[in-house]
């Protein structure tokens, strides 16, 4: 029918960006980073680095960069300790998509969608640190901690109460029974709200005559 139809016209497109913005984004970091992409200052010219705050990477408010490399390990230790991001480069690709409205990291379709959820520095306590306790709380292993992160950077900076849990205790209720390895494997579906995004996918899906399994799979497999 034709809510079939553009539900998956929709999640199709949805998953693809998604992978585009993630593992695809890795294979293109040498070229952007070189090219001084995504670290510019905003309104400025040149190759200008922008300053690290404490605990975070700020744009705009800075007023200090004497102790730049310390804080940036700040930021760096934590991904490694909470979620098993090791390498440099892919911290800075995070960081820098997280925080920078001008990241050349973003696919230029997706900005507008991705500035939504952008904020001004990454703090490890208010953002990261909950975020991966509450996915080793369900029992993610640092590995499928470390895939979410790196294909869905905007996981980290999520509110566990009010976006991550509800997702969780939604999918569970439609019968997603290993929710962890499905989050893992499609880490786009984090950028799913419960009741904004996903409630009206599997209503969809249920008047076009779906049934509980056909909808789990669906969800596990197309979104």
């Amino acid at each position: 029918g034709i809510w079939r139809e553009l539900v998956d016209h929709w999640v199709t497109e949805r998953s693809r960006a998604e992978e585009q913005e993630g593992l695809v984004r890795m294979g293109l970091v040498a070229v952007r980073w070189r090219a001084g992409a995504g670290r510019t200052a905003r309104g400025g010219g040149g190759a200008e680095r922008i300053p690290w705050r404490r605990r975070g990477w700020c744009h705009g408010g800075c007023n200090s960069t004497a102790v730049a490399s310390t804080r940036f390990e700040d930021v760096a230790e934590t991904l490694e300790r909470e979620c098993g991001i090791s390498k440099r480069r892919e911290v800075e690709i995070v960081v820098d998509v997280l925080t920078n409205p001008a990241s050349g990291f973003l696919d230029r379709g997706l900005a507008n969608k991705f500035r939504s959820f952008q904020v001004k520095e990454v703090d490890t306590d208010i953002h990261i640190k909950p975020v991966a306790s509450f996915l080793k709380e369900l029992g993610a292993t640092p590995e499928q901690i470390r895939r979410m992160v790196i294909v869905h950077p905007p996981v980290v900076v999520y509110d566990v109460e009010t976006h991550l849990r509800p997702l969780i205790a939604y999918l569970n209720e439609v019968g997603v029974e290993d929710v962890v390895s499905v989050l893992a494997s499609r880490p786009s579906l984090f950028g799913l709200r419960a009741e904004k995004n996903l409630m009206k996918i599997v209503e969809w899906l249920q008047s076009d005559g779906y049934s509980k399994d056909q909808i789990v799979e669906y969800l596990c497999k197309s979104l």
